[in-house]
């Protein structure tokens, strides 16, 4: 039997380096939950939680197909939403698309990554890394999944854990403009860009690119739609929640500098969420 038709979702844009969601303009705050997919549990958890994000000023998250920091007592037991082939795991495609819709709902703007220095190496090859890219692009068109934007590698260039040489200098540039072709071939309206390493060699331009991804404490650069999509945290790890009256006020202080840079965004980093 045939699946329905998909209903399509309001389309995220880029326009003159500012965000806009169906049509209009649009001011984006968003937090970074990069395991929202883990299971169908936590993925409910966070829809769950959409209501109350939008009541205090969210309307864009960051979500990943291969999670990153799973916390203690194992960091790298987070999600790796694909097959070693590439393939992307149906049960994760269903997860993703109900986030995707949920947050449609509510006029939000989902983030979605695909690769993470802690799970590159799970793929076969450099065809499994094609074909990962182009399953997620893929499913986002087939769906009509728009209200997205994506990030191809998250800390590209790691100097510890990434293993492919695609995923790190030498030719950057030349790499993830690949990579970013790889998906525009499928999804040429979806709005893309490649998360460098902070601190790192490799640039957060490249040709090609959409979006403008920065992390941690990355400035804030002048030009091109710009995203941190992982900020400064100012909690420890394995003590999260718990910040000292200065953190507070740098935390405060890092708002205020994307509030007042009219082409950048941010996802605040919100730990192993």
């Amino acid at each position: 039997q045939d699946e329905p038709t998909p209903v399509a979702t309001r389309e995220f844009e880029i326009r003159d380096e500012r965000p806009y969601l169906g049509g209009k303009p649009v001011d984006l705050w968003g937090i970074r939950f990069g395991n929202a997919l883990y299971s169908t549990a936590v993925t409910e958890r966070h829809i769950n939680n959409f209501d109350n994000m939008v009541a205090h000023g969210i309307n864009m998250i960051g979500v990943y197909l291969q999670g990153p920091n799973a916390g203690w007592p194992n960091p790298d037991a987070g999600l790796d939403g694909f097959r070693r082939d590439g393939r992307l795991k149906p049960e994760v495609a269903k997860r993703l698309e109900t986030l995707i819709r949920e947050a449609d709902r509510r006029g939000m703007v989902v983030q979605v990554g695909v690769f993470s220095p802690r799970k590159d190496q799970n793929l076969y090859n450099e065809a499994a890394i094609r074909k990962a890219i182009e399953e997620t692009a893929g499913l986002l068109v087939r769906r009509k999944l728009k209200n997205v934007f994506v990030d191809l590698v998250h800390e590209y260039n790691h100097a510890e854990r990434i293993d492919y040489e695609l995923l790190r200098e030498p030719d950057g540039a030349a790499k993830k403009a690949k990579l970013t072709q790889w998906f525009k071939d499928v999804a040429p309206d979806i709005e893309v860009g490649v998360c460098p390493a902070f601190p790192s060699d490799t640039a957060d331009t490249y040709p090609g690119m959409d979006v403008r991804i920065i992390q941690k404490g990355a400035s804030i650069p002048s030009e091109g739609f710009v995203v941190n999509i992982e900020t400064p945290r100012q909690d420890v790890y394995e003590n999260d929640g718990v910040f000292l009256p200065e953190s507070i006020d740098a935390i405060l202080a890092n708002c205020r500098r994307y509030l007042d840079a009219p082409n950048a965004v941010m996802l605040f980093h919100s730990a192993y969420c």
